[in-house]
């Protein structure tokens, strides 16, 4: 006959009424550390606990092989609700034992037979495994909840005096703002609602009207907007509260994900107790809400996208009108030049660059060389324009350095002081101011957005003739393949490796950087990610003439690009690799005599940590000091 995949235990009391909070003891000590917490959650409802104990047997084996080990486990259960109950007789609890193969196939069992109306999940921290916050049998229940779900990060504090209640009007956020509730009655605590938005945007203006009533829950004592990232707002407050409750929070780009990006950032980031929560919706409900975090109409978002966030240089040709949204929103802009041999065309670019957006316009409050060590005399013709110079090894040298393009833009956040910073090439023959204030125009007009992104033509030279189009080999072969294949969200993305762009620094200081080849698309993927695509701009910024590289350069490049964006699928878990990601590249070396022969090559961008992590920036900013659990460093590295 052949087995099921479990098999529940008969003699067990029948499904308990009233509310019913499901508690397993797979762990010796989950008893001790969670039964409390569990208690207080039935007593909040007027209901009891139902601690369950799940018996594993191995896949091969038939179920009946369990019956010893259930009779140990139903004696443990049976003297623990016998103490349970002599103090608190008004709320005895329920047991139930289940033999299953897994332990969340016996859960989720035990959960249907005696219709839980919660299940409650301790979880420790194991930073010994980055790659993966939770593993079964969490991952498998906040996927697909039999009930509603609280996963239960324990701090090292056992006072909690102030609990952090973080609201956006989500799904999940009517559990949560219960599970503040009861825990805050157990802490004998006050409750801070943390409202975290965007007032650039209308639909934040409705959801924040549609949540003033929580300010009369009991126990609420603050209510506290911040308008800046969520993320950052949990993690500036977390340092005041000791228990943060957290809906599993939008898991647009990946439903399969057990939580959504913010949720994980917040467990991996602050060091507070953190109450994870997921309300189980209806099949209906739960389609909808799914539908709806992907945009259920991919190609018409994109094409909506494309349509209202592409602009042009030549929309903000008046300058002036610039320099005057500037002054009314108070912001300062500061231009990097990354710099690396680029003594032909570096002048040009400083020269005309000060005139036209400093002498003649104040656009921009600096301009500042980061020069990666050249060897020419890149470094003296900026000093000769009077410009502040840096070489990008000597910027914070106490965390060492790294070749690439990346590395410098990252440190050049550590000395650039403007709110928005522009980032732009110095090889560029053909400069124009344009290039600067076209891509100022989108951020400085339309304060939603906190990215804007060059595109234009690229001619490639071919011997002494220069075709009008045919640059941007690796953007069209290798990166928009990959970004319409992986992340259509970004197909509309013209030139997603273009290296003019601007960026608000409350948005990039967020920000981890990759040290390489990879920088462009590694901060687009996790701008996308932070921000959504709607944040993001592009403009045409009509010609750009520059030199090419041969084919042996783009070869690598394409490498490069194709690392970062599998490294992000895998920590998005849009995929998973059965093995490491190769990062050796052998290439085709062609001799004047017409052999050839492979030369074996190490490709690798390194990953710096978001800025804002960085100790010393923090105190240079004015940010908080800590950051509770930070950045685990480079993943790169």
């Amino acid at each position: 006959m052949s087995q099921p995949m479990q098999e529940t235990v008969i003699d067990r009391p029948a499904p308990a009424a009233g509310y019913l909070v499901a508690l397993p003891l797979s762990e010796p000590d989950d008893a001790q550390r969670l039964l409390p917490l569990a208690q207080a959650i039935a007593r909040h409802h007027g209901g009891r606990v139902l601690l369950v104990r799940v018996v594993q047997v191995p896949p091969d084996p038939p179920l009946s092989d369990g019956v010893l080990e259930t009779r140990r486990a139903r004696a443990e259960l049976d003297e623990l609700a016998g103490a349970l109950a002599e103090a608190e007789p008004d709320a005895p609890p329920a047991v139930a034992i289940t033999v299953a193969h897994t332990l969340a196939e016996g859960i989720r069992t035990t959960i249907q037979e005696q219709r839980a109306d919660l299940l409650l999940l301790g979880w420790q921290d194991d930073r010994s495994s980055p790659e993966r916050l939770f593993g079964p049998p969490i991952d498998a229940l906040l996927r697909d909840p039999p009930c509603d779900v609280v996963v239960l990060r324990l701090g090292a504090e056992a006072a909690v005096p102030r609990v952090l209640l973080p609201v956006r009007n989500g799904p999940h956020t009517p559990l949560a703002c219960d599970m503040a509730l009861a825990l805050a009655n157990h802490h004998d605590a006050a409750i801070t609602i943390l409202y975290a938005h965007d007032p650039r945007r209308p639909d934040d203006l409705t959801v924040r009207e549609s949540l003033q009533s929580l300010r009369s829950l009991p126990r609420v004592n603050r209510w506290l907007e911040r308008a800046m990232p969520a993320e950052q707002a949990i993690l500036a407050e977390a340092a005041d509260h000791q228990l943060i409750v957290l809906g599993v929070t939008g898991r647009r780009t990946d439903p399969e994900a057990p939580i959504g990006p913010l949720a994980e950032r917040i467990l991996r980031l602050s060091s507070a107790a953190v109450a994870l929560v997921c309300r189980r919706m209806a099949p209906a409900e739960a389609q909808a809400q799914q539908i709806w975090q992907q945009q259920r109409d991919l190609s018409a978002t994109v094409d909506r996208w494309f349509a209202e966030n592409t602009f042009t240089s030549a929309e903000f040709r008046n300058i002036q009108r610039l320099v005057e949204l500037k002054r009314q929103r108070g912001l300062t802009i500061s231009l990097a030049l990354p710099a690396l041999n680029e003594a032909a065309t570096v002048g040009e670019v400083i020269g005309r660059s000060q005139q036209a957006l400093m002498h003649d316009a104040p656009l921009l409050d600096e301009i500042v060389l980061i020069d990666s060590r050249s060897t020419d005399r890149t470094r003296e013709i900026a000093a000769e324009h009077g410009i502040p110079v840096f070489i990008h090894q000597d910027i914070l040298p106490q965390y060492g350095s790294f070749s690439g393009k990346g590395e410098a833009l990252w440190k050049s956040l550590y000395v650039l002081k403007g709110d928005i910073v522009v980032w732009v090439d110095t090889d560029i023959t053909n400069f124009h101011p344009r290039f600067i204030y076209g891509l100022l125009g989108p951020l400085l007009r339309e304060p939603r957005l906190v990215y804007s992104k060059g595109f234009y033509r690229r001619p490639l030279r071919v011997g002494e003739t220069v075709v009008g189009t045919g640059g941007g080999r690796v953007t069209e072969l290798t990166a928009r393949p990959l970004l319409n294949l992986f992340y259509p969200e970004l197909s509309g993305v013209v030139q997603p490796l273009s290296g003019e762009y601007a960026v608000r620094r409350e948005a990039i200081e967020w920000v981890p950087f990759f040290t390489g080849y990879g920088v462009e698309t590694g901060m687009l993927l996790d701008l996308l990610e932070y921000h959504g695509l709607g944040a993001l701009a592009q403009v045409d910024l009509q010609q750009r003439i520059h030199r090419n590289q041969d084919l042996l350069s783009l070869s690598k490049m394409a490498f490069a690009i194709i690392q970062v964006v599998m490294q992000r699928m895998e920590e998005r878990r849009r995929v998973q690799l059965v093995e490491p990601v190769n990062q050796a590249m052998k290439l085709i070396q062609h001799a004047a005599d017409g052999g050839f022969h492979l030369e074996v090559r190490e490709i690798r961008d390194h990953e710096r940590p978001p800025m804002a992590s960085i100790p010393e920036y923090r105190r240079l900013r004015g940010l908080p000091p800590t950051l509770g659990n930070s950045w685990r460093g480079p993943r790169g590295s």
